[in-house]
């Protein structure tokens, strides 16, 4: 795989799965030996909870890519990630209804046109901010 279509299979993965919400469709894009150093746990499962806390607080979240850069099998995405709280609470917030727009950052290894490790950060503090917490 070169380096444009590892960062064509993570923009169509932040697509299809966090934007359209496709938890059906994590099987596409993660290798078996998937890892994650951001949600726990630190594999698959903890990928789809993570997904899911968001839909369930944030039902329009929405992932915009600002940059996406790739080097050998890594590929690395500047985010603004926004929505609205009126879903379940989030981190014992109630449902505000304020919406909220952070910068996050991505980074994902490939292997064969599958992610096989991910490492995020999002600006929480300012989201929590926005939403009233």
């Amino acid at each position: 795989m070169t380096v444009s279509d590892n960062c064509a299979v993570v923009t169509r993965f932040l697509t299809e799965v966090w934007n359209n919400k496709r938890t059906d469709a994590l099987d596409d894009f993660l290798d078996p030996a998937y890892y994650d150093f951001t949600y726990e746990p630190r594999n698959r499962e903890g990928h789809e909870r993570a997904l899911a806390l968001m839909q369930a607080a944030y039902p329009d979240h929405e992932t915009i890519i600002e940059e996406i850069v790739g080097q050998g099998d890594t590929v690395a995405v500047c985010l603004t990630l926004k929505g609205t709280h009126t879903g379940e609470p989030f981190r014992g917030i109630p449902a505000t209804g304020k919406t909220f727009a952070i910068g996050g950052y991505r980074f994902f290894k490939l292997r064969a046109g599958k992610i096989v490790s991910h490492r995020g950060l999002i600006d929480l503090p300012s989201m929590l901010q926005q939403i009233g917490g």
